[in-house]
């Protein structure tokens, strides 16, 4: 089953993240002034001690989940203030396979089978490198979360007339109806540590690249995320 959305729901939509984006920036500029105190006492703190001494773990934990705070923050900002892209000229094919050093050890943690089709000579794409990392990362991220263990991920890449395409395919439980339609909405999300914000965030960059983004889905079957970005 695949879904998109009506032209009345993406002013919707846009409008909904607009709001959202302003809520977010206000609440990320309150949380991250006590955030950096925090910090800067915590870091202050942990030089009291031996550098082996074994409160030493304790604050190594502390610093890494502020650290996590800082980084939902970030995307509180992103989603609030999105950076213009930086377009240059890049080798799809690199940057895919980058990825890919990227996202496998996640997939060899959660005991998932990473396959894929990347062919050599796709052609080189206007883009911000970056960002579009930043949306195969997260849509693999959340393919392999959905299969689960032992489950697959199949990344494939291709051209299809003036379009580069890639898909990012899992064997996972599929999207529920109730699902697909909030799927990209800010702040939605099934996962018990996520944002809500990275499908959100990866509609945006991929529009912003003149692209789509799209997804199928069967339930009991898996969905598959459809990407495409123009040739330049």
């Amino acid at each position: 089953m695949a879904y998109s959305y009506p032209d009345e729901d993406r002013d919707y939509l846009t409008e909904k993240m607009a709001i959202c984006g302003e809520l977010a920036a206000g609440m990320a500029h309150e949380i991250r002034n006590p955030l950096t105190s925090v910090r800067g006492f915590l870091q202050l703190l942990q030089n009291k001690f031996d550098p082996e001494s074994a409160e030493q773990e304790y604050f190594t934990i502390m610093l890494s989940e502020l650290e996590r705070i800082n980084n939902i923050i970030k995307e509180f900002l992103t989603l609030s203030k999105p950076s213009e892209p930086q377009l240059k000229i890049t080798s799809f094919s690199q940057l895919l396979n980058e990825c890919l050093l990227l996202i496998e050890q996640e997939a060899i943690m959660n005991e998932v089978r990473l396959t894929h089709y990347i062919p050599e000579e796709l052609p080189l794409l206007c883009l911000d490198s970056g960002q579009i990392k930043q949306v195969i990362l997260n849509i693999t991220s959340n393919a392999i979360h959905a299969a689960g263990s032992g489950g697959q991920v199949i990344i494939r890449s291709y051209l299809e007339g003036e379009e580069v395409v890639t898909t990012i395919e899992d064997n996972g439980s599929g999207i529920s109806k109730e699902q697909q339609q909030l799927i990209f909405e800010p702040f939605y999300t099934t996962k018990k540590d996520g944002t809500g914000l990275g499908l959100t965030l990866s509609k945006r960059i991929i529009e912003s690249h003149g692209g789509t983004i799209s997804f199928t889905t069967e339930i009991g079957k898996g969905s598959k995320f459809k990407i495409t970005l123009p040739k330049s």
